[in-house]
């Protein structure tokens, strides 16, 4: 065994080996860049042990590999790799530690060249400091304060928004209901906000993509960054009217939608959607 385990080759495939762990983590990455990670229903601690394991399995390989060539590589590629991930998954500390404890010590670990780990750590400690730094102030000056909590029949029963709704909780759950949100032909759905903020708040009626999400084992990415605003002037507490129609006049899908029982009827055009912001991981919109 110890003549097997010291063979160039065997050490050498295990290095190859330890791309994939590299791919997946480049994937999720990808993936939480262009939609939001929101894991099944009792998933998380399971999804957690695998992530786990996996990562200590192949931190295990990469060490035994350490001074072959792949290994060397992916221990100065995954630290950049981890900063995006942990840009677009702040305070997600499930998907963050694991691979970030992988590449801090394969970085130090691998037999990579002294004189680069001393170049390529000084960049990547600005990169993680200076990077931090400004997705922060990005967020403090783009992201705003308001909270923004999804009228649904989920809610959280437990927070002052549903103690807020909770006589017209019935009604939440009529509106809400796939078959009044989804549109006619499948493509869209409403969503209804209620968006407590310093002022007064108000309650927010949007429009986002239907039938994009990718649904996966542990989780679902939920797409993200494409979203039109109906109306943000309906008042907190207050679950407005809502549905779609075809317009007689010019056969258009819109919503139509009624903010108070005193107000009259409206609609909008929801055939134009807006472009995806594909920063709004950083609060811009």
């Amino acid at each position: 065994m110890k003549d097997f385990l010291s063979n160039v080759w065997v050490k050498r495939a295990v290095s190859v080996f330890n791309i994939a762990y590299f791919a997946v983590i480049v994937l999720i990455t990808y993936a939480t860049f262009l939609y939001d990670l929101e894991f099944a229903e009792g998933k998380e601690r399971s999804f957690f042990t695998v992530y786990v394991v996996a990562s200590v399995v192949f931190l295990g390989l990469m060490i035994f590999s350490r001074n072959e060539l792949p290994t060397r590589m992916l221990s100065i590629l995954m630290l950049p790799v981890v900063f995006c991930l942990i840009l677009f998954n702040m305070y997600d500390w499930i998907l963050i530690i694991p691979p970030f404890a992988v590449a801090l010590v394969m970085f130090f670990a691998a037999g990579t060249n002294e004189t680069l780990k001393v170049i390529m750590g000084t960049i990547y400690l600005l990169m993680y400091v200076l990077g931090l730094v400004a997705y922060f102030v990005f967020n403090l000056l783009f992201g705003g304060t308001s909270t923004l909590t999804v009228l649904n029949a989920d809610m959280d029963r437990s927070t002052d928004v549903f103690g807020l709704y909770k006589p017209e909780y019935t009604k939440i759950c009529e509106v809400s209901a796939d078959e009044n949100t989804i549109s006619p032909d499948g493509k869209y759905q409403i969503i209804l906000y209620d968006v407590q903020d310093s002022d007064k708040g108000g309650v927010k009626i949007c429009v986002v993509p239907y039938g994009e999400d990718i649904k996966l084992k542990f989780f679902t990415l939920k797409q993200k960054g494409i979203e039109k605003t109906i109306s943000n002037k309906g008042i907190r507490g207050t679950v407005p009217d809502v549905g779609w129609i075809i317009d007689e006049e010019d056969g258009k899908l819109k919503v139509q939608y009624r903010l108070s029982p005193e107000d009259g009827l409206k609609k909008t055009s929801v055939t134009n959607m807006p472009d995806k912001q594909y920063l709004d991981f950083l609060g811009i919109s």
